[in-house]
């Protein structure tokens, strides 16, 4: 079971995670401290792999205050803990968690070379932080020790990730033919292993570093390959990378026919991982409650049993009946918990279904009515720049089309925004001004903004503001909420505002 959930990990997250829960069971019946620690470290990564952070990062503590763990079971849980707060953009205690994962070191002969793998994904995630913060020094530092294990282990898998980061790594900081060349490398072991999913994503590479580099017919070649292999395997992530840029390439080109074609490739992939991904949290918020049960109903058996034991030396008729007493209590009570608990599921599940699909409605309409406008002023540029050029009885017709594509502008996007927003969260404002008075009303719009969760890309393109004004203002605003040196996530935290 253990074997595989890691398996199937990468390709179904909700089936590994079942493996991970009956692995788990099995381990508690052998009742093995060793096999135990391994099960609930794989049934933290099953959680982790669905987005469950809370309750994966719950379970890695376990493991930490664990007094049966070993070196590698402690290297794994503060590696988890790590990941987890990279996901959640918290760099300070991601790098601190990999560093404490470091010190750990094994002496057991068998535990070596399971040690070497996990160090090798530690310093990877390391050059990846460091990467990001744009301390490229560092970031190569790890990328080339990480390469060093891989190549010692030859353990191709984890290797064509580190060429692949570490090729992004030299095109950031302007070396293209070192980037270039370990794209490539990543690429020739990825098809050498008949590795489709590895293959998509170098296709993918490849084309954003050749459109980068505007050698626009390269670019055009490895995209197409991206979402043509995409759609065959199903990678509808890739698939919308690679439309996105293939929408940029023509649109740059002036080919607005294929440009319409791909920008609309784009919208039908993102409407289907958006309805993917709210099928996924409906089954794991099922997977959680039906776990959450078997939990419940092992504690209620093991308490049946001690009852059971304790009253066994008091006379046998009295014992039987306090027994068949208890008993039948204990099962009302549990069938009224399975009950209650049942109910307040689905109501919690109606309400997150709906506000959740409110927000990304909310979201990816606005994002959209800001694409449609720039997309407009583009072109109404291009056709009054044409329209110098041409015969005078022509420039009337020219400008009218222009008029008409001007007329669909739609300049009031940050009301209709607050309009729609107050809509779905109509306290929300009301409490952040009970809370927090002194907010500026650009504040209190950020606030909304990240309630929903959108990127600062995606509040740079509402506002117009640049990411670095976005990031400042992000960082004022923790501070105006009192959140300054806590570790709490300012995203969650606006999520679950509630009056006090």
């Amino acid at each position: 079971m253990l074997t595989l959930s890691k398996l199937v990990g990468k390709s179904d997250a909700k089936q590994a995670l079942v493996y991970a829960e009956e692995s788990m069971q099995l381990a508690n019946e052998i009742e093995l401290d060793t096999i135990i620690n391994k099960a609930i470290i794989n049934l933290a990564r099953a959680y982790l792999q669905i987005g469950n952070y809370p309750k994966s990062l719950t379970i890695y503590q376990e493991i930490i205050k664990s007094k049966t763990a070993k070196s590698n079971d402690l290297l794994a849980a503060y590696n988890g803990i790590g990941i987890i707060n990279y996901y959640q953009r918290d760099y300070k205690n991601a790098i601190k968690y990999y560093n404490k994962a470091l010190q750990f070191s094994t002496t057991e002969k068998s535990e070596i070379e399971r040690e070497k793998k996990l160090k090798e994904s530690l310093l990877n995630n390391l050059g990846i932080i460091y990467e990001e913060m744009k301390e490229f020094d560092k970031s190569n530092f790890f990328y080339n020790e990480a390469l060093k294990i891989c190549k010692q282990l030859n353990d191709e898998e984890n290797l064509v990730h580190v060429l692949t980061n570490q090729g992004r790594l030299f095109h950031k900081q302007g070396k293209n033919e070192m980037a270039l060349q370990h794209y490539l490398e990543a690429l020739a072991i990825r098809e050498k292993n008949n590795d489709q999913s590895g293959v998509i994503l170098s296709y993918d590479g490849l084309g954003e570093f050749y459109f980068e580099l505007k050698n626009y017919p390269l670019a055009e070649k490895y995209l197409k390959d991206a979402i043509n292999l995409g759609k065959q395997t199903g990678d509808l992530l890739t698939v919308r990378r690679a439309s996105t840029n293939l929408y940029k390439l023509y649109q740059q080109q002036g080919n607005y026919q294929l440009a319409f074609e791909y920008l609309m490739l784009n919208k039908r992939v993102s409407d289907s991982l958006f309805n993917a991904e709210k099928s996924n949290k409906i089954t794991q918020l099922e997977m959680q409650f039906e776990f959450d049960r078997k939990q419940k109903e092992k504690e209620a058996s093991q308490r049946e049993k001690e009852l059971t034991y304790l009253l066994a030396g008091v006379g046998l008729v009295l014992s039987l009946i306090i027994v068949s007493l208890l008993f039948y209590l204990q099962r009302n009570k549990a069938k009224n918990s399975v009950l209650e608990q049942a109910h307040l599921k689905r109501e919690k599940e109606s309400l997150e279904k709906d506000i959740e699909l409110k927000n990304k409605e909310l979201t990816t309409n606005i994002l959209h009515l800001i694409q449609k406008n720039e997309l407009i002023d583009h072109i109404s540029e291009k056709l009054l720049k044409m329209k110098s050029g041409m015969d005078q009885d022509v420039q009337p017709a020219m400008q009218k089309l222009v008029s008409d594509l001007q007329s669909n502008l739609r300049p009031e996007i940050l009301k209709e925004f607050e309009f729609r927003f107050q809509q779905i969260h109509e306290d929300f404002y009301d409490v952040l001004n009970e809370r927090f008075p002194n907010l500026s009303p650009s504040e209190k719009k950020l606030c909304a903004f990240l309630k929903l969760n959108m990127t600062t890309k995606e509040i740079s393109a509402i506002t117009h503001q640049n990411i670095k004004s976005i990031e400042i203002a992000r960082t004022r605003l923790r501070k105006k909420l009192n959140l300054t040196g806590l570790d709490y996530n300012l995203v969650t935290f606006l999520s679950q505002l509630q009056r006090l």
